[in-house]
C-alpha cells in the first residue's frame, strides 16, 4: 500500500480537493483506496457523506486512541474512509509515530491510502507525514504560499527523516502568456524553482471550473 498525504500549514490551497480528486481517480481505475481525514474541518468526510451516526462511532480519533485502524473504517460506494473528528484536539500530545505503527493493519487491504490534514503543524500532522511514502504540499503563486512552504519544508527536515518524500505541487496553475521575466507570474515561477528545485512535482493542476466545483 502506498500512502500519500496532502499537507500544508496554509489553508485554502486545495489539500482536501486534491485528496478527493486523487482518490476518485484511483478508485475509478480499479484501485482499492482508503481515505483518512485528519482535518477537524472534515471537508473530505463531508464530501463522501457517511452517516453521522457512523462517524460518531468510527473515526480517526478513535483509531489513534485505540491503535486500531481497521475497526474505524467506514465503507462508501467505491472508497473506504476513516472520518475526521473534532476530538482530535484532545490528543494533540499523542506520539507522532502512532499512525505509522498502526497503518500496517490494513496495508494488505488497499493499494493506496490518502490522508487529508489540517492547515497546521502539530503531532497530528506529524503522524500523517511520518506514515507517508509521499507528502504533497499544494501551493498557489503568492508570497504567503511560498513562505508557508519554506516553513513546512524546514519543519519536516528538522522533525522527521521524510524530506526526500516531500513534494511541492502547483495548484490552479496558469501557463505564462509570455517569456518576460518581469511579469509577476514568471517571477513567482522562478522563485519557486530556485527555492524548491529538488522538490517540485512536474505535474501541475490547472485552474478549471471542474476543480472549483
Amino acid at each position: 500500500m502506498k500512502t500519500i498525504t496532502y499537507s500544508a500549514i496554509k489553508g485554502g490551497v486545495g489539500k482536501s480537493s486534491l485528496c478527493i480528486l486523487t482518490a476518485n481517480y484511483l478508485a475509478s481505475s480499479g484501485k482499492k483506496v482508503l481515505v483518512i481525514d485528519m482535518d477537524i474541518q472534515n471537508s473530505t468526510t463531508f464530501y463522501y457523506s457517511p452517516e453521522e451516526e457512523q462517524t460518531d462511532k468510527r473515526n480517526i480519533f478513535r483509531a489513534l486512541s485505540d491503535n486500531n485502524l481497521r475497526n474505524n473504517i467506514i465503507k462508501t460506494d467505491s472508497i473506504d474512509i476513516i472520518s475526521s473528528s473534532f476530538n482530535l484536539i484532545k490528543i494533540r500530545a499523542i506520539s507522532e509515530k502512532t499512525l505509522s505503527k498502526t497503518i500496517g493493519q490494513v496495508s494488505d487491504d488497499y493499494d493506496y491510502c490518502l490522508i487529508d490534514t489540517a492547515p497546521t503543524f502539530d503531532n497530528i500532522v506529524l503522524n500523517a507525514v511520518i506514515a507517508s511514502d509521499l507528502i504533497i504540499t499544494p501551493v498557489f503563486f503568492s508570497q504567503f504560499d511560498w513562505k508557508s512552504a519554506c516553513f513546512f519544508r524546514d519543519q519536516i527536515d528538522f522533525e522527521t527523516d521524510k524530506l526526500s518524500n516531500w513534494k511541492v505541487l502547483f495548484n490552479k496553475y496558469r501557463k505564462p502568456r509570455s517569456d518576460n521575466l518581469d511579469t509577476e507570474l514568471n517571477q513567482y515561477i522562478q522563485i519557486y524553482h530556485e527555492e524548491f528545485k529538488d522538490y517540485l512535482l512536474k505535474t501541475r493542476i490547472p485552474e478549471t471550473s471542474y476543480i472549483k466545483k
